[in-house]
């Protein structure tokens, strides 16, 4: 483990007030390991609401401002196909505005789809730009909508499930790491894919 790894876990034990052990922390590759290791440690407490729903219906009603039909705006929707190109930045700080929320933040590829997926120095591939977020759905956003003010949407002190856990951490990784939310996914290894050392 690096210096880097070390700091989230530390960051990840301090939000959550639990201990991993140096043996557990070995066997943590993915980000999806890391939240169900700290779920394991976690007393949860169930209960009938629905954060991804709630969330859903904050986001459609926002969407419905902007003269969308609830046919519109579903759960599989792509960002994309509800916003237009041209006032793409404009709405979606009126969804940011409106919700009270942060949102994901839009990338170079948002606003012109025909860049290249890399950027390129002397004819080679270097650099890969970052997924654009327009080309997630709306059960994408309501994902990282979650995972970037998880202080305001989850109560730590009272864990509802496993997903709340994974939300948390995906966020601890998009503040403490720098890495863009929309970038990161419960399957991706800590060190490979996100690049933590």
């Amino acid at each position: 483990m690096g210096l880097d790894s070390v700091e989230l876990l530390m960051s990840v034990e301090d939000k959550f007030g639990i201990r991993i052990e140096d043996s557990e922390a070995e066997k943590i590759a993915t980000v999806q390991h890391l939240a169900d290791t700290v779920y394991n440690k976690m007393t949860v407490n169930p209960t009938d609401k629905c954060l991804t729903q709630i969330v859903f219906y904050r986001i459609r009603k926002v969407f419905q401002k902007l003269n969308l039909t609830d046919l519109d705006i579903k759960p599989t929707s792509k960002i994309s196909d509800l916003l237009t190109q041209s006032e793409l930045k404009i709405n979606w700080n009126r969804l940011q505005s409106e919700l009270e929320l942060k949102l994901p933040e839009l990338v170079a590829i948002d606003f012109n789809p025909n860049l290249n997926s890399h950027v390129k120095i002397f004819g080679i591939k270097t650099i890969k730009r970052n997924t654009p977020v327009t080309k997630g759905t709306i059960r994408e956003l309501i994902d990282w909508t979650i995972s970037l003010n998880f202080e305001q949407t989850i109560d730590i002190q009272k864990i509802t499930s496993k997903y709340e856990v994974e939300r948390i951490i995906s966020g601890i990784i998009s503040e403490n790491m720098g890495i863009p939310i929309s970038e990161i996914e419960l399957r991706h290894t800590i060190t490979n894919d996100l690049g933590i050392d």
